[in-house]
């Protein structure tokens, strides 16, 4: 009987391991050899957790990804994080929310310089998509291209829209900006970490 079955909702834990953890090991994939049962119970329960931001599709095209990369010499051990991570942030990327590790740049000096600059939301969608700073002048470039790209599609955008003549593209390209905007002053807003 299953926990909805029983009454009991069901856990976004309990969701990927019946999505991508249960069917994976009907597929055949077993611990692998050289890891502990402990560790292995902590590594499905850590991958559960780490993929329950997925939606059910996502997790679906990420279990028919996996089921061809099985290790070993058998191919049918589970196949390492380093191997997971990537393939579902490509099925579906990981909000930069769940990430703190990352969020702090948000609420460094180099976030206030972005904001002061125009160019928060810019660099919001390059963390979003490398889950990483601007690093080479290139990406510095890119992103300040972005930026104004994004700003001079704001002013003509909300300018329609203010007229009364925006079209339904126009609408929901601002009601983006306005969602990320919301986001990404979140992430700046939030009170500074006070160092030990």
């Amino acid at each position: 009987m299953s926990d909805e079955q029983a009454g009991k909702p069901e856990t976004k834990r309990d969701r990927v391991r019946r999505l991508l953890i249960r069917p994976l090991t009907d597929w055949g994939f077993r611990k692998p050899g050289n890891m502990r049962q402990e560790r292995f119970d902590k590594f499905l329960t850590d991958l559960a957790d780490d993929l329950s931001y997925m939606r059910d599709d996502k997790l679906e095209e990420l279990r028919a990804a996996l089921k061809f990369r099985g290790e070993g010499k058998d191919r049918r051990g589970w196949p390492a994080m380093a191997t997971i991570a990537p393939l579902a942030e490509a099925a579906q990327r990981r909000p930069l929310e769940e990430l703190p590790e990352l969020v702090r740049w948000f609420r460094s000096a180099a976030g206030a310089e972005a904001l002061a600059e125009n160019r928060l939301v810019a660099e919001f969608r390059f963390w979003e998509w490398y889950k990483r700073p601007p690093l080479t002048e290139a990406d510095r470039r890119a992103v300040r291209d972005k930026a104004r790209s994004i700003d001079s599609d704001y002013r003509s955008k909300a300018d329609r829209e203010r007229r009364g003549v925006a079209s339904e593209d126009d609408r929901q390209w601002l009601a983006w900006h306005r969602r990320t905007e919301v986001r990404v002053m979140a992430l700046v807003s939030q009170e500074q970490e006070v160092a030990p």
